[in-house]
């Protein structure tokens, strides 16, 4: 009769030990399951990115043309901007700050363009200083339910000789520089 006692508490035991070893499993697979489902979410997102490099237009004023296209699987509905234009020495107040909105929603590979424009600038002579050109994008995603912020950072080399230079992206190093300038003029929240 002690044999069977013995092999009742080792069946419990082992039965004990199958079904913790089961609900970790399936614990440690939700996990992977849900986190999985959260990064495939994530990267659904909507996401812009220059659809063509920007064009810069020197004429009586001074335009420059970015055309953003959702790289994203889901579209993006409340797109605004804010804009802003400053000397690369970043003593100046800003040349430009342009808030924009746009009404429709912006589907899967769709483009969509922000025209910002100084009119007659006192310095567009033979020369204008380098500036620092910052686009500060928010807008949500309908499916997920979340706003998104993001921030472009680029850089026009001016004018030379009456020739306008192309934009570039920022260095790095630039990056602080710049945020310290948004934060010291209050440009950071629109």
């Amino acid at each position: 009769m002690s044999w069977d006692i013995k092999n009742r508490n080792w069946s419990g035991t082992i039965v004990t030990i199958s079904t913790a070893i089961f609900a970790f499993v399936s614990i440690v697979s939700s996990f992977i399951t849900v986190n999985t489902w959260q990064n495939q979410r994530e990267a659904a997102r909507p996401y812009f990115t220059f659809k063509e490099s920007p064009s810069v237009q020197l004429t009586d004023r001074l335009s420059f043309e970015f055309k953003f296209n959702n790289v994203g699987v889901h579209p993006a509905t409340n797109l605004s901007s804010r804009s802003i234009v400053f000397d690369e020495n970043l003593l100046r107040e800003p040349t430009l700050v342009h808030d924009y909105t746009v009404v429709n929603d912006i589907p899967r590979d769709t483009n969509t363009s922000l025209l910002l424009s100084i009119k007659n600038p006192s310095s567009l002579q033979a020369n204008f200083n380098p500036q620092f050109v910052v686009i500060c994008l928010s807008y949500a995603d309908p499916i997920a339910r979340k706003k998104y912020t993001q921030t472009i950072y680029t850089k026009w080399a001016g004018v030379i000789a009456q020739k306008p230079q192309p934009l570039i992206h920022v260095e790095a190093s630039q990056k602080p520089l710049i945020v310290n300038y948004l934060e010291f003029h209050h440009l950071l929240s629109s």
